[in-house]
């Protein structure tokens, strides 16, 4: 498990020395300003909808085209197994990690566009087959990026980020339907 959180840990690092070195404060990692008079339930209840409507085109994909079946798959074989702990772990640290540095420290250096096509690249697959995941990650650097500017802090695209990953790594370590004794 620690080896699987290790690129985390790191990226949270890098993300907090650059955005000091680039004479920022690390408070502006995840607060760009005062949360809204809304409060915090607007950005709880956006990141968990977004995230949740993600999940569920995502499962759609996969019940309906080759391709989606081929990506979890794939993950499926790269992952392992997987305990419930772990899949929290690995759903929390990804979601913190990425978005404190590509919504935290790079969106606001490069902007929206800029930020989802890096994080869009940062997805891009080690085989060809994969390159569905690419554009899903654009789409989703894009959404997550919007949250960001429209809310002014972390909490919609971590807690966004989080539930696509903590529900979609529970759909890929599940036993498939073929599978099951």
């Amino acid at each position: 498990m620690i080896h699987k959180l290790s690129l985390y840990v790191v990226m949270i690092a890098v993300a907090a020395l650059l955005q000091l070195g680039f004479g920022g404060d690390l408070s502006a990692l995840f607060a760009r300003r005062p949360l809204p008079a809304d409060g915090p339930v607007v950005d709880i209840a956006l990141g968990v909808a977004v995230g949740l409507l993600a999940v569920l085109l995502s499962r759609l994909g996969t019940a309906r085209f080759d391709w989606s079946r081929r990506i979890d798959a794939e993950f499926r074989d790269l992952l392992g197994p997987l305990e419930p702990r772990e899949i929290f772990g690995l759903a929390i640290a990804s979601a913190l990690a990425e978005e404190m540095f590509f919504r935290g420290f790079l969106q606001p250096l490069i902007g929206l566009e800029a930020s989802a096509v890096v994080f869009g690249a940062a997805h891009v697959p080690w085989r060809r087959s994969l390159i569905a995941w690419t554009f899903a990650a654009l789409a989703m650097g894009y959404v997550l990026g919007w949250m960001f500017e429209a809310r002014g802090n972390l909490i919609a695209p971590v807690l966004a980020h989080f539930t696509v990953n903590y529900f979609n790594l529970h759909a890929l370590v599940r036993p498939l339907a073929h599978e099951a004794p």
